[in-house]
């Protein structure tokens, strides 16, 4: 029987095969006939993609049937190396190295890297649930006082003191 084999921009041939060939053996047909690499093939008949490891009959693909042929693109030729993300502490590196000089950026990459450490020891199951919860809620995480640094917990200006004592006095 005659098939006709199409390509999507246009080229098109017929190839001469029976109904007991296998896709992968018409793969190979087209390969040859329309320079199209068989790794790079899609073959589909009536909208559905025709698995190698099939015949024709399996498809019920007759005479003068029409199958046509997507051709898929180049894989990426960029290495692995640079598909893999950078670790942060490379890329922090690389910011402060725009901004410092080397042995600053240096110093301050350490610093970093040694309050983060520290507070990595100091987080608790507890904040890791609340930090979850948070993120699946999507609500932005509320900081309390307790969980604030030292530096950040400073006594309240005068005038707010002076207000509350007013309120305290005033009941």
């Amino acid at each position: 029987m005659f098939l006709t084999v199409k390509l999507l921009v246009g080229r098109k041939c017929s190839l001469k095969v029976s109904g007991q060939e296998s896709v992968a053996m018409l793969k190979k047909l087209v390969s040859e006939r329309l320079q199209v690499p068989e790794e790079r093939q899609h073959l589909l008949f009536r909208g559905q993609l025709l698995a190698d490891d099939k015949c024709l009959s399996d498809y019920c693909i007759g005479p003068n049937a029409s199958i046509s042929v997507i051709v898929r693109p180049l894989e990426n030729t960029v290495p692995e190396e640079a598909l893999q993300p950078q670790p942060l502490w490379h890329q922090l590196a690389q910011v402060l190295a725009k901004h410092f000089g080397p042995q600053d950026a240096k110093a301050v990459l350490q610093l970093l890297r040694q309050e983060h450490e520290e507070r990595l020891q100091r987080i608790s199951l507890g904040h890791l649930e609340q930090l979850a919860r948070d993120l699946l809620t999507g609500e932005p995480p509320v900081e309390t006082a307790e969980e604030m640094e030292p530096e950040a917990v400073a006594s309240k200006p005068a005038d707010e003191q002076e207000i509350e004592e007013e309120e305290k006095a005033d009941q």
